[in-house]
């Protein structure tokens, strides 16, 4: 057996997470599991760290488990269909209170890049799960992008200003080419090809051909020049890193893997990474880090990818 077979505590516990939120799990499973977290300290130490990476993955384990352990089935199986024909109700009546992202027109999935040309001939790529509406009427052409990241190369019609909203900022081209990407709290704008002029607020920033600026509630920060090939590497399908951080690094990765990516020791975050991967495979870009840093990667199914620290490489 090698170190990697081994599976600990933290392991286990991410297993039980995964098998008690079945619907269809056993009395035996969760008779199997109350043994195995009686165990030792160690089962319970791991089983509240689990829940907490569980819970940044937006799961309802937790939830699930408890209600599993406290009432017989067939109750449970009449409550959770409750729950859900609520849920269902409150989505129905409630739509307007949901992010507009769902119903937008364009949309990209997980891994997912997609090219569209509209009705003024420019054209779109978006990066992804990405999401964004297009409002264009004889005055301007506007753009509402809720989520991820998009490319604009815009047709040229001054009578008619071209202008992308992201979050409570706004672009609008001077030229032809730039890249909006929405991240957390923050905007970031790029230029590929002549200017564009970022307002926020009142505030207005003109940012010209090989720079990006970002916005957030705090302002609009000072245009700094950027390698175009590495920031928008997306657009060909590769992700291009010089010297960044690894919690960065992941955050880029995310978009292209339909398991959730997590990084289990915040002390991994600021390690360096100088690297360039095939976008459309995440899997193996993380398999390759982790030859080249000291961490170990650890799939739990198709759900979650946990990057945790290797004891053994830090040790050598």
């Amino acid at each position: 057996m090698t170190q990697q077979d081994i599976k600990t505590p933290l392991d286990q516990a991410l297993e039980w997470c995964i098998r008690l939120q079945d619907a269809g799990v056993s009395e035996a499973e969760l008779k199997a599991f109350d043994e195995w977290l009686a165990h030792s300290r160690a089962h319970h130490e791991a089983w509240q760290r689990a829940q907490q990476v569980w819970s940044t993955s937006r799961t309802v384990a937790d939830a699930f488990v408890e209600s599993q352990r406290a009432k017989p089935k067939p109750r449970r199986l009449f409550q959770w269909m409750g729950w859900a024909t609520a849920a269902l109700i409150i989505l129905t009546v409630g739509r307007m209170n949901i992010s507009p992202s769902i119903w937008a027109d364009y949309r990209t999935s997980v891994a997912q890049t997609r090219i569209w040309n509209l009705e003024d001939g420019s054209s779109i790529q978006l990066a992804p799960q990405t999401a964004l509406d297009v409002k264009f009427n004889a005055g301007e052409r506007r753009v509402l992008l809720y989520q991820g990241e998009a490319w604009f190369k815009v047709a040229a019609n001054p009578s008619r200003p071209f202008i992308v909203e992201a979050s409570d900022g706004s672009t609008r081209a001077l030229g032809t080419a730039f890249d909006v990407k929405i991240k957390d709290d923050s905007v970031a704008v790029t230029v590929t090809e002549h200017a564009v002029r970022v307002e926020q607020h009142g505030q207005q920033v003109d940012v010209q051909q090989g720079q990006t600026l970002r916005y957030d509630r705090t302002g609009i920060s000072q245009p700094l020049a950027i390698n175009l090939n590495q920031q928008l590497a997306w657009r060909q399908q590769r992700l291009a890193f010089k010297g960044a951080p690894l919690s960065e690094v992941i955050d880029q990765l995310q978009p292209h893997s339909s398991s959730r990516l997590l990084i289990a020791d915040d002390a991994l975050d600021s390690l360096s990474v100088t690297a360039a991967f095939d976008a459309q495979q995440p899997m193996a870009a993380l398999q390759s880090l982790a030859v080249i840093l000291p961490i170990q990667v650890t799939t739990f199914g198709p759900w979650l990818t946990l990057i945790r620290a290797d004891v053994k490489k830090i040790r050598e």
